[in-house]
């Protein structure tokens, strides 16, 4: 008889993230956000002690980098040590961020702590009251990419009557003709049809259960690392009984991450505009929020505002002002010229032709086999793409706009 069993399932930890591109922060700022990784950490490890689960799971890319700081382990360790005073397991695989052969670090962690040491499919049993009562399958990543399909390899062990928990750090699609195709591709129906009572995976940034029945789930990463990933971050607080499967979201990261946008249309003057922007970032009353603006609809005689730095002096003396939130920068974009090129003679009708036919992951796919280059680019996701083309046609609509002084 299977009895209830509770766990947090969290993935992509990303330790000692660098946190590319933010710039001109105060320098306390800034440390909280470089610490911000380890003190979800500690969160996490809070949440498991709190609600006394049996286990943790820990779905690839535990640390961000191949070159792994001392202090990522020192943090990881230290958060195993405390989960083992409280009688508390740990599964762990490693993704394409932390593979195994780029590590250097020993693993010198408490014997609470069970490491997915293969590429291949393999299972560690949970042992509870002297019984199994759950089974945990899961690989980790040898290289930087595992191109094929794992899926057949998860094959439950018919000897005990426990749960059966299977962790994959991978994305759903189809190795031949999908953007993640180097990230264990598998297919929902597969997943399903394999017989586990809860899939716990790994890789994707956004939270989402894919499926109820059995639970395919997502928890998302546990801090945000920029403005392409919004809102709160965490993990799930999960209880498996015979019939049912409880999930509970619990949010980890000390600071968040929001795109704000502002419709320019109706600007008079600036003061107008700064009680505008303080009304709007004030609604962040807890925590810690980096804001990143995106100005719309601005008017062709409010452009100066931006050209001139006046937004910038702006947001500088806002910056001052807020206390639980932080601008720390702006996209803006005019009132709709574009059109005004797209049908402006030949050069500029096939300058249109060429954004609404352009291949972004084909183009910048040169940087991805860059052995040193695709350490400095985060991976495009959901509709990276389509926001980085708006942004060229408006910086090009910019250009072809500039007046001559």
């Amino acid at each position: 008889m299977r009895k209830e069993i509770s766990f947090i399932h969290c993935a992509d930890l990303h330790l000692d993230s660098p946190f590319k591109g933010l710039k001109d922060i105060p320098y306390e700022l800034l440390r909280d956000i470089r610490q911000s990784t380890f003190q979800a950490l500690e969160n996490l490890t809070e949440q498991a002690i709190k609600h006394q689960v049996d286990f943790v799971l820990l779905v690839g890319d535990i640390f961000d980098q191949e070159e792994q700081s001392m202090q990522a382990h020192m943090a990881l360790q230290k958060a195993f040590q405390r989960l083992q005073e409280h009688q508390i397991k740990v599964y762990l695989s490693y993704g394409n961020h932390d593979y195994l052969n780029s590590q250097s670090f020993p693993r010198n962690y408490p014997d609470n702590v069970h490491v997915f040491d293969k590429e291949e499919v393999t299972s560690f049993p949970f042992i509870k009251d002297g019984q199994v009562q759950a089974r945990i399958y899961g690989f980790s990543y040898e290289n930087r990419a595992v191109v094929e399909n794992k899926t057949k390899e998860y094959q439950k062990t018919t000897a005990d009557d426990c749960f059966h928990i299977a962790t994959l750090h991978g994305s759903i699609g189809n190795e031949l003709n999908q953007d993640h195709a180097s990230y264990a591709p598998f297919q929902l129906t597969e997943l399903k049809e394999a017989g586990f009572d809860y899939w716990a995976l790994g890789h994707i940034h956004k939270r989402e259960i894919v499926a109820e029945s059995p639970p395919v789930v997502y928890p998302g990463n546990i801090q945000g690392r920029s403005t392409k990933e919004t809102g709160e971050k965490g993990c799930y607080l999960v209880t498996l009984s015979e019939n049912n499967a409880e999930l509970e979201f619990r949010p980890l990261s000390p600071i968040s991450f929001e795109k704000v946008p502002v419709d320019a249309s109706g600007w008079t003057d600036i003061p107008s505009v700064t009680e505008q922007l303080i009304e709007i970032t004030n609604q962040w009353k807890t925590g810690k929020t980096l804001i990143q603006i995106i100005f719309s609809q601005v008017a062709e005689d409010k452009e100066v505002w931006f050209t001139n730095g006046q937004i910038t002096e702006m947001i500088t003396y806002l910056n001052q002002e807020l206390e639980h939130s932080y601008i720390i920068g702006y996209k803006w974009n005019m009132a709709a010229k574009r059109s005004e090129w797209q049908h402006g003679g030949r050069f500029l009708e096939e300058l249109a032709t060429a954004f609404q036919e352009t291949n972004l992951e084909q183009s910048i796919s040169p940087l991805w086999q860059h052995g040193e280059g695709r350490k400095w680019l985060l991976e495009l996701e959901g509709d990276d793409q389509m926001e980085i083309l708006h942004e060229a046609e408006y910086l090009l609509d910019q250009l072809l706009h500039e007046k001559e002084g």
